[in-house]
């Protein structure tokens, strides 16, 4: 058996007691660039302003350029009153963690960066304080570490983690960047459908095999949850899907708040995958 399969292989949420969401304090982007008020959402959030700065860390694990990305981040935030310091930067990054006031996660390669939250401790650490209701901002891969695991991310593999469990802040599955319809080519100036599967179709599949629901949420949209209370920022609806029911479009809060009542928790997966068909 190999590696990839051995740890894959269980890679579904352990039944265990239901953690208390009632302190949680997110922000989850389906990227960085909200369509409305994103600098004031974020101060809302962190408590910040010039008069009253806040300092937050930066966490771009799921990125190859870090420094880059931290300079694009400050030139950004600080004038909001919103101080950066990054965990690639600090020597014990989960000590950092308790002189902060908050928590910026963002995107990128969700397998990298899950691979460097477990390896470093943050992934425990930061899940820990978000319970107690420390800020936290996501965005991309960084929202869909907040989800029970990562398995509706959209992107590869390029390393792999000890298994796929996320940090379950909130108790559903996160599709961010989700787009609706059939892709389309451009080929010898023809525009062509593609063949392969849509994001539904791909979403569909997941629930093929597991039972968690999936929130879709649309470029320039995000989720904001106060404890139980989820809220949609941006204008735009959000997708949801669950098994055995048709997807629904919904732009009504308390349709999305009231995932954050979990289901029957999925049981772990057992045994050896099937391997593909030829």
């Amino acid at each position: 058996m190999s590696d990839l399969t051995k740890d894959f292989g269980a890679s579904a949420p352990k039944a265990k007691a239901e953690p208390n969401r009632d302190n949680i304090n997110l922000l989850l982007l389906s990227h960085g660039a909200l369509a409305q008020k994103r600098n004031e959402t974020l101060q809302e959030l962190f408590g910040a302003s010039p008069e009253n700065p806040k300092t937050i860390m930066y966490v771009a694990y799921a990125l190859g350029d870090q420094d880059a990305a931290l300079a694009r981040t400050k030139a950004w935030m600080e004038p909001l009153g919103i101080n950066v310091i990054s965990a690639h930067q600090q020597a014990d990054p989960v000590a950092a963690l308790a002189k902060v006031d908050g928590v910026f996660v963002t995107g990128g390669n969700t397998f990298r960066l899950l691979d460097k939250l477990q390896k470093t401790g943050l992934l425990e650490a930061i899940r820990d304080k978000a319970f107690e209701g420390f800020p936290y901002m996501g965005a991309s891969a960084g929202i869909n570490v907040t989800g029970l695991t990562i398995m509706t991310t959209n992107d590869m593999p390029i390393v792999q983690p000890r298994d796929m469990n996320a940090m379950g802040l909130v108790p559903f599955q996160i599709n961010p960047h989700y787009v609706d319809g059939k892709f389309y080519y451009e080929e010898d100036g023809k525009v062509i459908p593609y063949a392969g599967e849509s994001r539904a179709d791909r979403l569909n599949q997941y629930h093929e095999e597991n039972s968690t629901p999936i929130i879709g949420v649309r470029e320039g949209s995000a989720l904001r949850v106060r404890g139980n209370s989820i809220e949609l920022l941006g204008g735009k609806p959000a997708h949801v899907f669950e098994q055995g029911k048709p997807n629904a479009i919904t732009t009504d809060d308390s349709v999305l708040t009231a995932f954050m009542k979990p289901v029957k928790p999925q049981a772990p997966a057992t045994g050896t995958p099937k391997p593909p068909n030829p």
